[in-house]
């Protein structure tokens, strides 16, 4: 059976190529074909046995091995003067407004990926060197990172979260003398 699908196919590929031949516009001069013949060729694939390896096991130590791992998050104050929480469920300061006195220290608890606290353009007070979370506008931070600043200057303040201003995600506070 398999012998004459082989035969069959042969057949149908000198046809094909045959006719094919007979279109190349020449004016119906004769071009030689060629004759296809279909070749079966059978290739052996060894079978792969699966080899087990040993995965080293962690040693145990008696002493603890110091890690250099850097963390973002900035050193908090002994005690604020008034606690923000950033990105609380969604995209939101809460609270969203409040009022300081000079001198005091606001903190920002992230409890929301991928914020950052960031002035308004000429909406803090001109003499106020505040410009938010480190990093610029493009640098946002994970829950657990935690901002604070302490305020000298009395005035209005405008800030919001750069990723989520779209969404609304700002806030204000005042500083009173």
């Amino acid at each position: 059976m398999e012998r004459t699908r082989r035969r069959f196919l042969a057949a149908l590929a000198a046809g094909v190529t045959g006719s094919l031949a007979g279109c190349g516009g020449d004016g119906g001069a004769e071009t030689p074909t060629e004759t296809a013949t279909a070749t079966d060729t059978t290739t052996a694939t060894p079978a792969v046995t699966a080899t087990e390896t040993g995965t080293p096991a962690a040693t145990p130590t008696d002493t603890d091995t110091a890690t250099a791992t850097p963390t973002a998050t900035a050193t908090p104050a002994t005690d604020p003067d008034q606690v923000v929480a950033v990105g609380p469920g969604e995209f939101v300061f809460a609270p969203e407004t409040f009022t300081v006195p000079v001198g005091a220290t606001v903190q920002w608890r992230w409890e929301g990926d991928f914020h950052n606290v960031r002035p308004d353009d000429g909406e803090i007070p001109e003499a106020s060197e505040w410009t938010g979370t480190p990093g610029g506008d493009g640098k946002a931070y994970r829950t657990g990172y935690v901002y604070d600043h302490t305020f000298e200057v009395a005035g209005e303040y405008s800030y919001h979260c750069d990723p989520h201003q779209s969404l609304g995600m700002d806030g204000s506070f005042t500083v009173t003398e």
